[in-house]
């Protein structure tokens, strides 16, 4: 799974993705995030009706947009099934997302205490998670985005670690995730590992096992 990841160069950001923020979006991507959590409000990238990239604020943890009561708010949604599962596949579908990162953690072992990993790119870039968005109309009040990481298999290096990896996909392949009008099949193609040689895995304290920590030394190599 895909439980934490950072979200710290902001200034890297508008320009990987080639795109401006919506009227009204709330800047708090100002602030480095080194610890971001689930039902957190973070940044995606989705295409508009006129097929512009467009970044917006929603929450980590996906309702599917038909639900009347929300009784799961899945964080994760696993490549092998996601386009059959009643959850996920309307987003998978229709609404498929990026979501931005420049690193994320893991938990290797069976039993507490799990030690956790910080993994990310040996250039320190920013990349971006395959994602699905949901909007959901609660009853009286204003509409709520959700959003939701694909994982996969891992490759060499994370299957030390776990027996899963979010998916990160390729700059090369933005345009195709983020067009609902490719076919299924194609875009199922993109859920693979990242290559073994582009990442990088290290120790770290179990502070980031806390969302209430959120600074740099979540990051800070464990003795």
């Amino acid at each position: 799974m895909c439980g934490r990841y950072r979200l710290n160069r902001f200034d890297l950001l508008h320009m990987g993705l080639r795109t401006p923020p919506l009227p009204g979006f709330e800047e708090f991507t100002e602030r480095p995030r080194f610890n971001v959590a689930p039902s957190q409000r973070m940044p995606i990238v989705r295409a508009n009706d006129e097929g512009d990239r467009e970044l917006v604020g929603a929450h980590w943890g996906l309702i599917p947009s038909w639900t009347k009561e929300p009784k799961l708010k899945p964080i994760n949604a696993r490549a092998e099934t996601v386009g059959a599962s009643g959850m996920f596949r309307q987003a998978f579908s229709r609404r498929r997302c990026l979501v931005p990162a420049d690193g994320f953690y893991e938990w290797r072992g069976l039993k507490p205490p799990k030690q956790p990993f910080f993994i990310h790119r040996k250039d320190d870039r920013p990349f971006a998670f395959a994602g699905l968005w949901e909007r959901w109309h609660p009853p009286g009040a204003e509409p709520i985005d959700t959003y939701t990481i694909i994982t996969t298999t891992p490759n060499a290096l994370m299957a030390g670690i776990h027996n899963r990896m979010p998916v990160i996909l390729r700059p090369d392949d933005y345009d195709r995730w983020l067009d609902a009008a490719v076919p299924i099949d194609q875009i199922q193609s993109l859920l693979t590992p990242c290559p073994d040689d582009e990442l990088e895995a290290y120790p770290v304290s179990s502070r980031v096992n806390s969302p209430k920590y959120d600074d740099a030394h979540c990051v800070t190599r464990a003795e």
